[in-house]
């Protein structure tokens, strides 16, 4: 039986937990405030799932997440990692707070969770030990918009990381990135500001989640691919330029 670790689990993280505990894994969720979550799922799937509550920005607190789900669930054959704030943080008035609230769980924590986990995942009895997923950002890599500043430096940091961990863990763990565009709306967007954000795509249309999954499983198999990082943003990256 497999076993998958998963940070951000409100949303996104939600729908990729349920549906790798169809397929029958172990599935242990990290959380700092969606306990409601967890006990969604354990309602569905029982003793399955397996959650710490803790706060990622602290980096004894991604240590002991990483160390009791993998004592609970007997080892870890995944990491899948969609912690991230989301907040503007307009150039004039950005602070030190706001860098290390948006750095600390996007970046540092992936990095704490992947270093804990390398003898952990080294214990596998499989050739391939372990495979690592990080959720990045469409416009990192190509047009960050502008009053992200924190963000986008946070997630700046995740996508390099993904690329570091990927040589260092090799050969035996994969590690791989998905750059998502607009996938569900974020709840402090209306409507309108959110339909903007489609229309800029190619598609004119939001991500769609059931591509979220099938995108994550197929980097939950793959043997020969290590390192990369995915646009899936309803064709975002290539429309030009954005404020």
């Amino acid at each position: 039986m497999k076993r998958a670790v998963i940070t951000g689990v409100r949303r996104i993280g939600y729908e990729i937990a349920k549906s790798l505990l169809s397929k029958g894994w172990l599935v242990g969720l990290v959380y700092k405030t969606s306990q409601e979550i967890y006990q969604k799922l354990f309602e569905e799937f029982g003793d399955r799932v397996f959650a710490q509550k803790g706060d990622l920005s602290l980096w004894e607190d991604a240590q002991r997440c990483v160390r009791n789900l993998s004592e609970e669930m007997g080892g870890v054959d995944a990491f899948i990692h969609l912690a991230s704030p989301y907040e503007a943080t307009p150039l004039e008035s950005v602070r030190e707070e706001d860098i290390e609230h948006h750095f600390k769980p996007i970046a540092q924590a992936f990095l704490v969770m992947c270093k804990e986990l390398k003898p952990i995942m080294l214990k596998n009895s499989t050739d391939i030990k372990g495979r690592i997923i990080a959720f990045g950002d469409w416009a990192t890599n190509t047009t960050p918009y502008r009053n992200y500043s924190a963000y986008f430096l946070a997630k700046g940091a995740l996508h390099t990381a993904v690329k570091v961990m990927a040589k260092e863990l090799a050969p035996e763990i994969l590690v791989n990135a998905i750059a998502l565009g607009p996938t569900v709306k974020p709840p402090d967007f209306s409507e309108e500001r959110w339909q903007e954000y489609i229309n800029k795509t190619p598609l004119k249309r939001a991500v769609s989640l059931k591509d979220v999954i099938k995108l994550t499983e197929y980097l939950l198999e793959v043997e020969s691919m290590t390192g990369e990082i995915l646009f899936l943003d309803s064709g975002r990256h290539v429309a030009g330029e954005c404020t």
